[in-house]
This record gives C-alpha cells, structure tokens and sequence, in this order.
C-alpha cells in the first residue's frame, strides 16, 4: 500500500514538509528564468530587424536585452539553488529524525549501504530536479513556445515545417531511446555491478593474490571481469550510443536551417530569418531532452526510495516527562515473535534498582532483542514495558534517553576523536573525569585519539567508559566482556558492581560468561524453543 502511494505521485506528499517552505522562492526562480528566455528571444528579434535597417538603435536594444537576459538568468540561479539548499537541509533533518525513530529491524532490512544512499546520493538527485527545474522549464516549455508564436507572426504558418526535425527528435528521445536502450540496460548494468565486485574483492585479496599465481584467487575474477566488462560495454555503445550519436547528427540544426530555407527562400529577408533563428530556437531544446529527463528520471526515482523511508512506521513515542526518583524497570507478559516462531513468550520481570542482572541463554534465544526492546529501540507483539508507572511508549525521546542507555555489543563509538565520544554522554566531564571513566572501562588510552582506529576490544571498552559517565539510572550491556581477556573482564566486572551498588543504577546485562554471571545479584536465563521458558534466579 505505502509503496504504490509512493510510485502514484512524482513528488510524495511525504515531502511537502521539506518542499511547500521554498515553493515562493522557485517560483521567483522560474519568473526569473523565464523573463531571461524571452530576453534572449527579444535579442534576437531585434538582431533578425537589423538585417532589414542596419541602424545603432538595433543594436543597442539587442545588447540591452542580452543583459536582462544574463542578469535574470543569474539571479534565477542563485535563487533556485538557495531554495534548493534549503530544501535538501530540511530534508536531510526530516529523513534524520525519522532514521532516530526506527526500530533497530526496520534499519537492519534496508543495510548501510541503502541508507548511505538515501542521506546522500537520492537527496543529491532531488538537487538537481529541483535547483535546475526553473532552466528547464523555460528550455523546454517558455522558450518554444515564445518562439513558435514569434514564427508564426513573422513567417506565418508554413514555416512550422522548419519544426519537422525538433518534432522527430523529441519522439525520438522521448519514445524510441528509451524503449530501445532498455532492451540492453540490463546488460549494462549487470557489466557494471561485475567490475564494481570484482575490484572490491581484489582490493581485499591483495595480500591472498601475493601468495598465489595469476590463475587463482580474486585476481583471476578480476581478469576474467575486466573482460567481460570490456565486451559488455562495447555491446552497449555500439547498440545504444552509436544510435544515439547517429540520431543526434541527422537532427542537428543543419536539418532545421534546410527546411527553413525551403518553406521561406521566396519570403523576405527578414522572414527568412526569423525561420531559421526561431526555428532553431525551439529545435534546441529536443537535442537536450536526454539529459534533462535524466534529471526528472533520477529525481523521480530518489523521491520514491526517500518516501518508501519516510512512510515506515516509526516507533511510538509521547511527550511525558516525570520526575522519577530511582525509577524501576518492569515487564508485563511481553511477547516477542518472528517469521521463525516466537523467541520470547509471556515474560514478566521487575528489574531491582542497585542490583546487576545477567541475561543468559543460547545464541537466537532473544537476548539482545529484549535489550532493545527494554531500551525502547524495538516494539513487542504484545506485553509492554514500563519505567515507573509510566509506559516506555508514552515517554518523551530525549527523556527516555536519558534515563536508559543501551551499550551495544558492535559500533559503540563514532569516527572521532575518544574525548569527544565519552563528552556525548556528559559534556561537562573534565579531562580528569573522562581518564577515571577509562581507567574504570580498563583502558588507558590518549584522549585526542581518533576512536575509530581503535581495536575492537578498545572501542568497545571507550563505549563502556560512558556508562561511568552517564546520568541515566537503567544500563543495558550487550557482551560488554567479549573483546576482553579473563582478568580485565572481572576487574570490569568489579567496576560494574560498584556502580550499581553506590549509585542505586539499575543494570541488565547480557553475556555468555557464566563465572562473570555468577557474580550478578539477579539471573535471566532464556531458553531456545518453540515455546520459552524463562528460568529466574534471584
């Protein structure tokens, strides 16, 4: 249902939002435009009379309009892409905020490689439809149009035979070419994605390849790409390209000014003139209609990815913001379910403040999707989870985040530097404060470190420094200990326990350790089958 309203509109009213602001200012943008174009035509309508009275006055009209022209045309330009710019902001803020608001699935389905597209490149493509929509309305609408009334003033009605190749052109471009390259498109872009992979995986079979001869491993995928690349492409050209090149030259404007001559050569000068300029004028255009449905094509299908995004459905979030003194995490009768069976079933748990509990259990148990569901990341089939008296759901985002954090087991830091990682969670944190965090986590590190040239183990240990730092009263760990060996786990272990006892948090972790899960005050123990069974100890 969402993704055939998405394909129903060119422009998705999911992004009216973004959109409706800047309308005034395209607007502008295309009266701008449009004046410009006419301008050109009006110069050139007082070049065609200088033919007829060789006189300064013609000249001077004609330069003047030239400078409308430039003067319009640029202010066009800068106001279509300043209204563009601030579309693509409120865009990008408005695709941000709904990524924030995503269960943790809905982003798993579409990967990073999909998203990294649709924050960048899909938006990059709405630029071009939109900043360069004013220049070519009037290339392809104003302008003719301008032109053929202007022809039919000056030449009358026969010399729209002079239209004849623009027309040609036009179907050609907007009906056979694109049929006709569809028919091996996806040869080329099979061409494409083979060489693309292939040199992905030779990059990273670099040091494989030194150990082996030129027949095997990656490289000798990337030979054997390379050529079918190479024939792929070559079939593609002489197919679509020469086609195209071919049509291109048979319409340049050689064939309008034949055809022009023809219908006019017993009319005057001026006539004659006004045939083969203005003929020209509105046969332009049909030369660029490739490139300029390239535009309105691209656009089109990053408007349809970015609605497809946007009509997902969020998690559900309120606006209440209580004071909560020691709050208490519960769960009443939750059910979490997938395509495979149902993972967890019936679960009820109040989670004890100042207590550490250690979620266990088999790998595909539903460990870690409990801990999202916990943290508010994911949404449950039924049940519900309360902190208070007040369900998750119905918490403001910003309220709810400070008073739970998740540490997940993968990605805890980002592509800056260690200080500015552990100032997210506290901004006041002094250099001291941040050193004694890490010292907790077991990490001794320089702070202007850039995190993301961190070992695994270190990143993971920085992302535990922050729980040392953060004002939230629910923890959520997700195999905090994994990367670390057996004495810095229990001294991490240690560290935990301090900071739940003396500072009344609430900590649920989850891990496979079962020594360092013997030494948590409370036990979960969740159960792999088609029906769980939750085992408690407390």
């Amino acid at each position: 249902m969402r993704k055939g309203q998405s394909q129903a509109h060119f422009f998705d009213p999911v992004l009216i939002p973004a959109i409706k602001p800047v309308l005034p200012r395209l607007g502008v943008g295309i009266l701008a435009e449009g004046i410009s174009g006419l301008a050109k035509l009006a110069a050139l309508w007082c070049l065609i009379h200088l033919i007829e009275a060789l006189t300064i006055t013609w000249v001077l009209y004609a330069c003047a309009c030239w400078c409308v022209s430039a003067i319009c045309s640029s202010g066009a330009a800068w106001i279509s892409h300043q209204a563009e710019a601030d579309f693509s902001s409120r865009l990008r803020r408005q695709v941000a905020t709904h990524l924030t608001q995503l269960p943790t699935r809905t982003l798993a389905r579409y990967g990073d490689n999909a998203l990294r597209r649709l924050v960048s490149e899909d938006i990059t493509a709405l630029h071009h439809m939109i900043a360069h929509l004013p220049a070519e309305i009037v290339t392809f609408i104003i302008v003719p149009i301008a032109s053929v009334i202007m022809l039919l003033i000056m030449s009358g009605p026969v010399s729209l035979l002079a239209l004849l190749p623009g027309c040609i052109a036009a179907m050609y471009y907007l009906i056979l070419m694109p049929r006709y390259s569809a028919r091996f498109n996806a040869e080329r872009v099979e061409a494409m994605e083979t060489i693309v992979t292939a040199i992905n995986d030779y990059v990273r079979g670099i040091r494989i390849n030194r150990l082996f001869d030129a027949q095997s491993g990656a490289l000798a995928d990337y030979h054997a790409a390379t050529n079918r690349f190479t024939r792929g492409m070559i079939t593609w050209v002489s197919h679509v390209a020469t086609a195209a090149a071919i049509a291109t030259a048979l319409l340049q404007a050689v064939a309008t000014f034949a055809i022009a001559y023809w219908t006019s050569y017993q009319l005057t000068p001026v006539s004659i003139a006004a045939t083969m300029f203005f003929g020209l004028a509105i046969v332009t255009p049909s030369l660029r209609l490739g490139h300029g449905l390239d535009y309105l094509s691209a656009g089109r299908a990053a408007n349809q990815r970015i609605a497809q995004l946007l009509h997902e459905m969020p998690l559900p979030g309120g606006n209440a913001s209580p004071q909560i003194n020691h709050p208490v995490l519960t769960v009443q009768n939750l059910c979490i379910h997938t395509e495979n069976g149902s993972l967890i079933d019936n679960f009820s748990y109040r989670f004890a403040p100042g207590k550490i509990t250690a979620m266990m259990g088999p790998s595909g148990s539903g460990k870690t999707t409990l801990l999202r569901i916990l943290a508010g990341f994911e949404c449950s089939e039924s049940g519900e989870v309360r902190l208070g008296s007040h369900h998750i759901a119905s918490l403001d985002e910003h309220f709810r985040h400070q008073q739970i954090q998740l540490i997940p087991q993968t990605k805890p830091v980002l592509n800056t530097t260690v200080r500015d990682n552990l100032l997210l969670t506290d901004p006041q944190a002094t250099d001291e404060q941040l050193h004694d965090a890490l010292n907790h986590a077991q990490l001794e590190i320089d702070l202007d470190m850039d995190a993301a040239s961190l070992s695994g183990g270190e990143q993971q240990r920085v992302g535990l420094a922050r729980l040392f730092l953060s004002p939230a009263a629910i923890l959520l760990l997700d195999e905090p200990t994994s990367a670390l060996d057996h004495i810095r786990a229990n001294q991490l272990m240690a560290a935990l326990l301090h900071l739940t006892h003396t500072r009344h948090k609430t900590l649920i972790m989850v891990t496979h350790d079962s020594a360092l899960a013997s030494q948590a005050d409370q036990h979960i123990h969740l159960n792999k089958a088609p029906q769980h069974h939750k085992e408690f100890t407390v």
